[in-house]
């Protein structure tokens, strides 16, 4: 009886605490998902939303379409591939007077992958180093990616610059 009783007590706080050690342990951001942000790209840059654009990747299996709104986006996730040391991504236009004549920009990514072990019960997590870019210029200024390295930390790892005009915050060509 007396070890029935030990049994019943000491199992709940055997468990509870076995399950608070497996959950604290993955609770980081385990993921390096590059977050982009958009701004413009007046001497004095400022966040800028862009209404009607479609962003997709390209080259991928099962590419899919990240963003294809009519409402004002201003940052998205930016998958990186992990199967090879390239991503490119297509950023369509859908403004009406826009898309007539299919002016679309392109930006790729090009890194090297640094795959870093977290634990047993998490993984690993993959770092992007070295991170060079690409674009065509038709409404996309520039593209940064301070430190050219991109974590699992969570924050905005990749600024893009779009030409604004400042008195109607519409895209330039």
């Amino acid at each position: 009886m007396a070890r029935t009783l030990l049994t019943l007590i000491f199992l709940p706080a055997f468990v509870l605490t076995l399950s608070s050690c497996a959950s604290d342990e993955c609770d980081d951001n385990k993921n390096s998902l590059p977050l982009a942000e958009f701004y413009s790209s007046l001497p004095e840059p400022q966040p800028v939303s862009l209404d009607s654009i479609s962003i997709y990747g390209i080259g991928a299996p099962g590419d899919s379409i990240l963003v294809d709104s009519a409402a004002s986006v201003g940052q998205c996730h930016l998958p990186f591939r992990i199967d090879t040391g390239e991503t490119t991504y297509v950023i369509q236009y859908l403004q009406q007077a826009i898309s007539e004549i299919g002016i679309r920009d392109t930006v790729t990514f090009r890194y090297t992958i640094d795959p870093q072990f977290v634990s047993s019960a998490c993984g690993a997590v993959y770092y992007y180093d070295d991170i060079r870019i690409e674009h065509t210029n038709h409404f996309l200024d520039s593209v940064s990616c301070p430190g050219r390295k991109i974590t699992n930390e969570n924050k905005v790892n990749i600024l893009m610059y779009f030409r604004i005009d400042e008195s109607s915050n519409a895209l330039i060509h």
